[in-house]
């Protein structure tokens, strides 16, 4: 299944004019935010010829922009030839059609940029079906020339028209029809990813999360010295990797790495891919890692804050990892910011040393929220006694009463629940929090 993108394949060859409104009171800039649409097109392989600000007290209902400043734009592009114009604010369908008329170029605004970096990036059955339903829904509202392109690179035929039906109207019913099947598709897929879950259900569980391009793959790759590529573009990652942490421990720490935020993520975007980020849901810990060499790391801490809580991961137990301190100048910033967050550690994904500091900080959280009690279980229970070798810290195992293994551990609650039948607490028992985990 091919993943089509929204921009037209001739427009994309050119430059683009980047657009940011600013409405009057509003007192920031819009550079930075203007820096982050570069570095989305960038990652397209699209350059920029020129940057337009506009500075209004309403936003037009027809144009977005003043028409003065439509004009500007349209000029910009003749000088510079420009195929395309992007807009850091959401369009309508009118709004499109109404720029695109006066300017001669393809206009997409901010979401349907990221719409397209998915797009291309999409490798995975799940993530090119997940994409093209968060294309139909940007699509279904804004039916102009861009849905016809966007047909034309899917393949398929327009069906014949129904007695009275206008050409838009068979288009959305289409549209409807398609992400109706894909859902299935999707709702099929989801089934299979909650058996591979159930299959993991004693192991920790520790998501990856954070802005995009903040190192999250390069410290999945190098904590769990797993073949995973990363690379420094934005939303590189569509796709949820689960590895261990470390094999050899009890109980398995699995880590898992999955899509990027950004700013302003489009809603579809976020619907359509909960099914991978349903990974976030089910973590025992969210590992936040922050960019901090980034001008604005505390606004993409913020943003990716807001993103959790959408989806409803804001209450899951979180970490924070301050990374890329190797290309910070501020010397002791790493340090402000660990007393400043409690728990929080600053490393560089690339530095062995740092990372083996943060597996040990991985280890020592958990080790702090194990239990130990004593285990008594009949030693023809394989299944029970599977569980204890798999996914508990044994101190202490003595196979010398006929029947019966009677073990010391340490583990998870969520396993201890599993085998309630078989503890006794003994609260003469503690090991340091340090003990390490094997």
């Amino acid at each position: 299944m091919e993943t089509s993108t929204l921009i037209n394949p001739e427009k994309a060859i050119l430059p683009a004019i980047l657009v940011a409104i600013q409405k009057n009171g509003e007192d920031y800039s819009l550079e930075d935010e203007l820096d982050e649409l570069e570095s989305l097109l960038n990652t397209l392989n699209i350059k920029a010829s020129g940057r337009v600000i506009q500075k209004r007290h309403k936003l037009s209902a027809s144009h977005l922009l003043g028409i003065g400043k439509v004009e500007e734009i349209k000029n910009l592009a003749d000088e510079t030839g420009a195929g395309l114009v992007v807009i850091d604010h959401p369009l309508s369908g009118p709004q499109v059609r109404n720029l695109e008329k006066i300017t001669k170029c393809q206009v997409l605004d901010r979401a349907g940029i990221i719409l397209d970096i998915f797009a291309r990036h999409a490798k995975s059955k799940q993530a090119k079906t997940q994409v093209e339903i968060a294309q139909l829904e940007y699509l279904l509202p804004r039916l102009t020339g861009a849905w016809t392109h966007f047909q034309r690179q899917t393949g398929g035929g327009v069906r014949a028209r129904g007695m009275g039906e206008k050409q838009i109207e068979v288009d959305r019913r289409r549209a409807r029809e398609r992400i109706a099947k894909l859902s299935k598709r999707l709702d099929h897929i989801k089934k299979e990813r909650e058996t591979q879950r159930k299959s993991r259900q004693n192991e920790i569980k520790v998501s990856i999360v954070g802005y995009t391009n903040s190192g999250k793959t390069t410290l999945m790759r190098n904590l769990t010295k797993a073949n995973i590529s990363g690379k420094d573009e934005l939303f590189a990652t569509l796709d949820a990797s689960v590895r261990a942490l470390d094999p050899s421990t009890r109980p398995k720490i699995l880590l898992s790495d999955t899509v990027g935020f950004i700013r302003n993520l489009p809603h579809s975007l976020v619907e359509s891919f909960k099914s991978t980020l349903e990974e976030v849901l089910n973590a025992d810990l969210l590992l936040h890692v922050v960019d901090l060499s980034h001008p604005n790391y505390h606004a993409q801490m913020k943003t990716t804050e807001e993103v959790l809580e959408e989806i409803g991961a804001g209450s899951i137990p979180m970490l924070l990892v301050f990374n890329k301190i190797d290309l910070v100048d501020e010397r002791f910033l790493g340090k402000i910011l660990q007393k400043k967050y409690n728990g929080s550690i600053a490393i560089s994904a690339h530095e062995w040393d740092d990372v083996k500091r943060l597996r040990s900080h991985l280890f020592n959280y958990f080790m702090t929220k194990f239990r130990q009690i004593k285990l008594t279980v009949p030693s023809n229970d394989k299944s029970s006694l599977s569980i204890v070798y798999q996914s508990c810290i044994i101190l202490d195992a003595n196979y010398e009463t006929e029947g019966v293994v009677s073990f010391d551990v340490r583990a998870p609650e969520t396993v201890l629940a599993r085998l309630s039948r078989f503890q006794e607490v003994d609260p003469g028992l503690s090991i340091p929090p340090h003990h390490s985990l094997n």
